[in-house]
């Protein structure tokens, strides 16, 4: 994989894996979302890639939502949901394919999944 998505053991069932010296955990799958998570450090990215094509991740650190990333039929990030900071106001709002120059509203969509997200796991995303 390489870069942001490079795997530290595809052959187990927990996912993990390690971008620029951090360890992301799996700690739970709803709706075919995954729910990975990284401890403590400095900020977290999304993976630019994925294992799995067309696969949804959900990034978790310090018990807050960090990015919602939905990847497309080549593994590659096609839309990132970024709770982190404001982008020309918005927040949250999302990027599609890795560019940051743009961010835009979330949708009526993305606001359920969040929702979901956050109700299941007892967490935050400000």
């Amino acid at each position: 994989m390489g870069s942001r998505g490079a795997f530290l053991d595809v052959n187990t069932n927990s996912f993990s894996f390690i971008e620029g010296g951090q360890t992301y955990f799996t700690i739970g799958e709803m709706d075919g979302i995954k729910i990975i998570v990284r401890k403590g450090g400095n900020s977290v990215k999304a993976p630019e890639y994925s294992h799995t094509e067309n696969r949804v991740y959900a990034v978790i650190q310090d018990g807050k939502l960090k990015h919602i990333s939905f990847y497309d039929e080549n593994h590659k990030q096609q839309k990132c949901i970024d709770f982190g900071h404001k982008h020309g106001g918005i927040q949250p709002h999302y990027h599609e394919y890795l560019n940051h120059k743009t961010g835009y509203a979330i949708t009526e969509k993305d606001k359920k999944i969040i929702d979901k997200i956050t109700r299941r796991y007892g967490i935050k995303w400000n």
